[in-house]
C-alpha cells in the first residue's frame, strides 16, 4: 500500500518530481479538480474521485479501479486507461485527442476504444 493517502500528499510528490504511483487509494473526499498531473503513470490505484478540469495529458492509468471516477472537462490528451475498472466512468466534454481506452473491464465486459468511440462512456 502507498504512503500516500491525502491529495496533498499526491500533489506534494507531484511537485517534487514524482511521476510514477503505484497503489494510491483516494475516494470522493479527496477531489482532484483542476490538479496538473500530466505525465503520471498511476498503477494498481483506486481513484473514486472527481478530475474536473484537470490536466492529464500524456498520463497511464493502468490497472486502476476507476469505478465512478469523473474526467469531465478534464484534459486527456495522449492519455491511456488500460486494463482498468471503469464502470460508472464519466468522460463528457473532455479533451480526448490520442486518447488510449482498452482492455478495461465494465460491468464483467471487456470494453476497448471502440467501445469508448461509440458512445457508452461520454455521458
Amino acid at each position: 500500500m502507498s504512503e500516500i493517502t491525502l491529495k496533498r500528499q499526491l500533489l506534494e510528490a507531484y511537485e517534487n518530481g514524482q511521476r510514477y504511483f503505484e497503489s494510491i487509494d483516494l475516494d470522493l473526499a479527496e477531489d482532484l479538480d483542476d490538479v496538473v498531473l500530466s505525465g503520471a503513470v498511476f498503477k494498481l490505484c483506486c481513484f473514486n474521485v472527481r478530475f474536473l478540469r484537470a490536466d492529464l495529458c500524456g498520463c497511464q492509468f493502468i490497472d486502476c479501479d476507476l469505478k465512478t471516477a469523473d474526467f469531465r472537462h478534464s484534459n486527456l490528451t495522449n492519455a491511456s486507461i488500460i486494463g482498468c475498472t471503469v464502470e460508472s466512468t464519466r468522460f463528457r466534454d473532455a479533451i480526448l485527442t490520442g486518447f488510449v481506452f482498452n482492455h478495461n473491464s465494465a460491468y464483467s465486459q471487456d470494453t476497448g476504444q471502440a467501445d469508448f468511440d461509440d458512445f457508452i462512456y461520454r455521458f
